[in-house]
C-alpha cells in the first residue's frame, strides 16, 4: 500500500489529492481481495458451484483485464502507467489466492497445504514479472515463504530425526530470501526497482530465521550447528559489507547488529554456565549486551551522519504528479507551497532504528536484571520487592540526569525499568487491584516525567497505557473480581472481546490521536517529551484492537438496549477516522478546497457504518491520516502494517460471521473504489483545476507489449489451471467407485476448529499397522527421511465400508473386488484422501454426529471426499 508522505513540490491542495488518490485505491484492494477471502472461507451453500467458480473467476478476469488497459490507456503518464496496473494485478493475485482456495474447499481435495501456495506463487509470478509493482512483488515473496515453510513443516519430524534437529529448514529458508534479496539488489541496479520496503523484508525473514536457529538450536561445534553458525557468519559479515561499502542501508545494518546481540547473547551465556558462577552470570550478560547496544548505536550514528547515507536513491523517487489512479495535474504555481506540517526541529536523540537497537538492549538487560534478583534470594517477600524496586526506580532515574556516558545511561534505563516491575510485582497481592491500578499510573507518570530518556519513557508509557486499560477493565467487569488483568487476556472470549477489550481499545486509540495532536500543536520540547507516550499508547491499543470484537449497524439497538456505554464506545471507535481527519483538515481550510476540507470527513462518516464490525480497519485509517496531516512518516507506516495485520487476525475473530464479514469489507472497498473516481472527478466538475490539454498517446513500446502480454498470458494460465482442475475433479465425481470409510475417533477438543472437522479415517490406523509390521517392501524404504506414498487395497462388506487388506507401492496387482486407494505419509503419519472435511459457516453441531466418509475413487487410486454419513450411512 503505498501511501508515502513525501511532499512533492506543488500546492497543498496537490499534496492531499494524491495521497487520498493512493489511499482510496490501495486500502479499496486490501479490503476487497479480504472480503474475497472471507466469503470464499464462508462455504456459502445458497449458491451452486458454477455460480461460485465463475463469480470468483470473473472478478478476476476483470481485475487482469483491466490492468492491461491501464497499461496501454496511461502509458504517457509516467507516475501512474505502473502503479494503478500493479493494484489491479495485486488484487487479481489475492483473488487468484482465493480461487485455490475454493477449488480446494469444494471439491475435498485434501491437497497439502503447501501445494496450494506453491501454484498460487507459481501462477502468480507471470502478473509479478509484469506489473513491476513492489506491492505484487512483496505479495509473491509472501505467498512463496509460506509455501517454504509449510513444506519444510511437513518434513520436520524427518529433519529432527535425521539431522538432530531442525537446522536444515532454517538453512534453506534463509538461503531462498538470499537468493531474493540477490535478485531484488539486481533489479535496482539493472532496471532501478525500488529498495525502500522489498530489501529490507527479505533481510529480515533471513536474518531473523539464521539468528533463530543459532539462539534455539545446537550452536557452533556440535553436529548441524556448526554449518548453522558458519552461515550466519558469512550472512552477518557479507550484508554488512555490502550494505555499508555498496549501497547503504542502515536499517539493515540495525538488523545485523541485533542479530549479533542476540547471538552473543547465547554463546556468552553458555560459556559464563560451564565456569558454573550460578544466577551471578545474569550481571556480565547485561553488561555485555548494555555496552554492544552502545558500540552499535554509536556507529550506526557515525554512518547516518556521512554523506553518502543522505544521498536517496533514485529507484525510491516517484515523479510529482504520480498518484494510485488517473493522473493528478501538476500544481500551480501560484498556490500556497505545500507543508502540510511544520517540519519537526532536529533532535538529539538518535534515528529510530537505532532506539529500537537500544531498547532491544534495556528490555532484555531488564529481564536479565530481574532473573538475578528473582533467584539470588536478597528478595524473599512482595514487600521487599516493593522497596527494592523504588530504589531501583531512584537510582536509575539518578543516573539518567546526570551526565553518565551512554552506557551508564543503558544501565540507569534497565534498572529504572525493572524497578517499576519489580513495585508491580510486590502489588500483586493487594486487596485493592483499582487502587494498585493507581499506584502503577502515578508511578510510571512519575518515572515518565523525571526520567529524561526517550526508551525509559516509552518503557514506561506502556506501563501507564496497562495500568489505563486495568482501571477501565475493572470498572467495566466490576464482578470478575476473582481475575486479574493477565487472567482475562489468556482466558479470552466474546463476551470480553465486545463488552471489555473494545471500550479499552476504543478508549486507548482516542487518547493516542488526542496525544499525537495536541504534541503537534505543542511543538518544541514539550511535544518531543510527548513522543514516547503516544507510540506507547499506539503499540497498546494495536495490542488490544486484535482482541476486540465488532458489531454490525443492526446489532446496535439492541446494544444500546443491554449496555449503552459500550454502543456509545462502538460508535466513538467507527468515528476515529472522521475526528482525525477533521483534525488536520479544518486548520488548513484556507489552502483546501471545500470537496477536500469537507468531503473526506462525510465520505468518512459513511464508511463508519463498514467499520463497526471491524475496528482495526477504522484505527488503522485514523493512524494513516494522521501520520500524513501531522508529517510523521513513520505514523504512516505503522498505519499500513497496522491494517494488513489486522485483517490477518479479524479473519480468525469468531464474534462476526465470515459471510458478513465478507459483505462489509466488500461494501466498504467498493465505496472506496468510488470515492477514488470522486478525487479525479469533483476537480474537474468544480473546476478548481485547469483543464489540460490531452496529447496523442506514444507508440506502444515494446516493453509494455511484453507486460501486456504476460497479463494476459498469465490470465489465461489461471483460467486453464483452475478449469482443468474443475474438469478432472467432476470427471471423478461422475464416474469413480463409491467406497465409504469408517471414521475413527477423534479428540473432541480438535474435532471442530473453525469451519472445518479433523478426519482420522479408521483405515489410517490399519495403514500404519500394517507399515509398521513389515509389510513394506525393501524398495519402498524412505531415503533421507522422506517415505514415498503408497496404496492400501480395499475390500467393502455387505454395507459398501471398505475394509483395509494390504499395503502396495502401486495400484496393481489387484482383483476386480479389490479398489486401490492412495494414501500418503504426511510428518510420519498416515493421510488418507484429506485430514479434514470442510462445511458452511455455522453448521458445526450438524457434522458432529459424522460415522462415515463417501469417497468416489478413481481406477489409478485417486479420491475425493464426497459427504459426512452418520452411523446408519445417511447423508449429513
Amino acid at each position: 500500500m503505498q501511501v508515502g508522505t513525501e511532499r512533492q513540490a506543488g500546492s497543498e491542495l496537490h499534496a492531499w489529492r494524491q495521497f487520498l488518490a493512493r489511499s482510496t485505491l490501495w486500502l479499496g484492494v486490501l479490503l476487497l481481495g479480504s472480503a474475497a477471502v472471507c466469503w470464499v472461507a464462508a462455504n456459502w451453500q445458497d449458491m451452486t458451484k458454477v455460480q461460485r467458480f465463475a463469480g470468483i473467476q470473473g472478478l478476476l478476469a476483470v481485475c487482469a483485464l483491466a490492468a492491461a488497459w491501464a497499461g496501454l490507456r496511461l502509458r504517457a503518464s509516467p507516475g501512474v502507467r505502473r502503479t494503478i496496473p500493479g493494484a489491479l494485478l495485486a488484487l487479481a493475485g489475492i483473488l487468484l489466492g482465493a480461487l485455490l482456495a475454493l477449488l480446494g474447499q469444494t471439491y475435498q481435495t485434501g491437497a497439502d497445504t503447501w501445494e496450494l501456495f506453491a501454484w498460487w506463487a507459481l501462477l502468480l509470478l507471470p502478473w509479478a514479472l509484469a506489473a513491476g509493482s513492489q506491492a505484487v512483488w512483496l505479495l509473491w515473496v509472501l505467498v512463496l515463504n509460506v509455501a517454504m515453510a509449510l513444506w519444510l513443516g511437513e518434513r520436520v519430524f524427518s529433519w529432527v530425526l535425521i539431522f538432530g534437529g531442525p537446522g536444515v529448514p532454517g538453512l534453506m529458508m534463509a538461503g531462498l530470501n538470499l537468493v531474493l534479496l540477490l535478485g531484488w539488489e539486481l533489479a535496482a541496479r539493472r532496471w532501478r526497482a525500488s529498495t525502500l520496503v522489498g530489501p529490507r523484508v527479505l533481510a529480515a525473514l533471513a536474518i531473523s530465521v539464521l539468528v533463530l536457529t543459532q539462539m534455539l538450536g545446537d550452536f557452533l561445534g556440535r553436529g548441524l550447528g556448526l554449518y548453522n553458525g558458519i552461515a550466519w557468519v558469512a550472512v552477518t559479515l557479507g550484508l554488512g559489507f555490502y550494505y555499508q561499502k555498496g549501497r547503504r542501508d542502515l536499517i539493515i545494518l540495525a538488523m545485523l547488529a541485533a542479530g549479533v546481540i542476540c547471538v552473543s547473547l547465547r554463546v556468552a551465556g553458555e560459556w559464563l554456565l560451564r565456569l558454573e558462577p550460578g544466577v551471578w552470570a545474569a550481571l556480565p550478560l547485561a553488561a555485555l549486551l548494555m555496552a554492544e547496544a552502545v558500540l552499535a548505536a554509536r556507529w550506526l550514528r557515525r554512518l547516518a551522519g556521512d554523506p553518502q547515507t543522505a544521498v536517496v536513491a533514485a529507484a525510491d523517487s516517484e515523479p510529482a504528479a504520480a498518484s494510485a489512479g488517473n493522473s493528478v495535474d501538476p500544481a500551480d504555481a501560484s498556490a500556497p507551497v505545500a507543508q502540510l506540517a511544520p517540519v519537526p526541529a532536529p533532535q538529539a536523540d538518535p534515528p529510530w532504528y537505532v532506539q529500537c537497537l537500544l531498547g532491544l538492549s534495556a528490555w532484555l538487560s531488564t529481564v536479565l536484571l530481574l532473573v538475578f534478583i528473582a533467584f539470588s534470594g536478597f528478595i524473599t517477600s512482595e514487600g521487599g520487592a516493593l522497596v527494592a524496586g523504588l530504589v531501583l526506580c531512584a537510582a536509575g532515574v539518578a543516573v539518567l540526569r546526570s551526565d553518565a556516558g551512554p552506557f551508564w545511561r543503558q544501565c540507569g534505563t534497565a534498572m529504572a525499568f525493572a524497578g517499576q516491575i519489580l513495585i508491580i510485582f510486590g502489588l500483586s497481592s493487594s486487596t485493592s487491584f483499582a487502587s494498585a491500578c493507581v499506584f502503577v499510573l502515578l508511578m510510571a507518570a512519575t518515572v515518565y516525567a523525571v526520567g529524561p530518556d526517550v526508551i525509559l519513557r516509552f518503557l514506561s508509557g506502556l506501563l501507564i497505557a496497562a495500568a489505563g486499560a486495568g482501571l477501565i477493565w475493572r470498572g467495566l467487569s466490576p464482578d470478575l473480581g476473582g481475575e486479574d488483568l493477565l487472567d482475562a487476556w489468556l482466558g479470552f472470549d466474546v463476551m470480553r472481546a465486545t463488552f471489555v477489550w473494545l471500550p479499552i481499545a476504543v478508549t486507548g486509540a482516542w487518547a493516542t490521536a488526542v496525544i499525537f495532536s495536541v504534541s503537534h500543536r505543542l511543538g518544541g520540547k514539550r511535544a518531543h517529551a510527548l513522543q514516547p507516550l503516544a507510540w506507547a499508547f499506539l503499540l497498546s491499543v494495536q495490542g488490544m484492537v486484535w482482541l476486540a470484537g465488532g458489531l454490525s449497524a443492526q446489532q446496535l439497538p439492541a446494544m444500546w438496549q443491554l449496555n449503552p456505554h459500550t454502543a456509545v464506545l462502538v460508535v466513538a471507535g467507527a468515528l476515529l477516522p472522521l475526528a482525525a481527519a477533521f483534525a488536520v483538515l479544518w486548520p488548513r481550510r484556507h489552502v483546501l478546497t471545500a470537496g477536500v476540507t469537507w468531503g473526506v470527513p462525510i465520505a468518512l462518516l459513511i464508511l463508519a457504518l463498514f467499520w463497526l464490525p471491524s475496528p482495526g480497519v477504522g484505527f488503522a485509517l485514523a493512524w494513516l491520516l494522521l501520520g500524513f496531516g501531522l508529517n510523521q512518516s513513520r505514523l504512516v507506516v505503522f498505519g499500513v502494517i497496522s491494517l494488513l495485520a489486522y485483517l490477518g487476525v479479524y479473519y480468525y475473530q469468531l464474534d462476526v460471521p465470515l459471510l458478513q464479514k465478507a459483505l462489509w469489507l466488500g461494501g466498504a472497498a467498493l465505496l472506496l473504489f468510488v470515492l477514488r473516481a470522486l478525487v479525479w472527478l469533483v476537480p474537474r466538475l468544480m473546476r478548481t483545476i485547469a483543464p489540460s490539454r490531452r496529447a496523442p498517446l506514444p507508440p506502444v513500446s515494446a516493453p509494455l507489449r511484453w507486460r501486456t502480454l504476460a497479463i494476459l498470458g498469465g490470465l489465461a494460465l489461471v483460467l486453464v489451471v483452475a478449469n482443468g482442475g474443475i474438469w478432472q475433479r467432476e470427471k471423478l465425481l461422475a464416474s469413480g467407485k463409491v467406497v465409504i470409510l469408517e471414521l475413527a475417533p477423534v479428540d473432541p477438543r480438535s474435532l471442530m476448529q473453525g469451519d472445518y472437522m479433523a478426519l482420522n479415517f479408521a483405515a489410517s490406523r490399519e495403514v500404519t499397522r500394517l507399515r509398521l509390521g513389515g509389510e513394506r517392501p525393501e524398495a519402498e524404504e524412505s531415503v533421507m527421511g522422506y517415505e514415498p506414498d503408497g496404496y492400501v487395497m480395499l475390500q467393502t462388506d455387505a454395507r459398501g465400508v471398505g475394509q483395509p487388506l494390504r499395503i502396495q507401492p502401486d495400484t496393481h496387482p489387484h482383483t476386480d473386488a479389490e479398489v486401490p486407494l492412495r494414501y500418503r505419509i504426511r510428518d510420519n503419519s498416515v493421510r488418507i484422501v484429506t485430514n479434514a472435511y470442510f462445511f458452511p459457516e455455522g453448521q458445526a453441531e450438524r457434522y458432529q454426529v459424522a460415522k462415515y466418509g463417501e469417497l468416489r475413487v478413481a481406477e489409478n487410486g485417486e479420491a475425493l471426499l464426497v459427504r459426512m454419513l452418520d452411523q446408519d450411512l445417511k447423508p449429513l
